[in-house]
């Protein structure tokens, strides 16, 4: 329940947050909503794969989460890249012509 808590807390600030999983493997991104018994989170691209940084949202089961991490090196990455997706999108739509807006 403790877990369900910070996250809550994260979700209100908006905050970056590593999510940890049994398997080893983890996600990093920005805690949108946290359910009843799931979280959404909101990445721009996996340090796992780095030919492969897309935006993405993912509904992730409360309980396959082990851990979280709340402050790291790799958050200030993070935002820097969705810093410039977001500067990417912005840029793409004004560069399209007006009957496409």
């Amino acid at each position: 329940m403790h877990l369900k808590m910070r996250l809550e807390g994260l979700c209100d600030t908006r905050a970056w947050t590593k999510l940890h999983f049994a398997d080893g493997t983890s996600l990093t991104g920005r805690v949108l909503r946290v359910g009843q018994d799931y979280i959404e989170l909101e990445c721009y691209g996996d340090t796992d794969r780095p030919g492969n940084r897309d935006y993405a949202k993912h509904l992730i089961p409360l309980q396959l989460v082990k851990f979280i991490t709340v402050e790291s090196t790799h958050f200030a990455e993070a935002e820097r890249r969705r810093l410039n997706y977001i500067s990417e999108v912005d840029s793409a739509q004004d560069s399209m012509p007006d009957l496409e807006k």
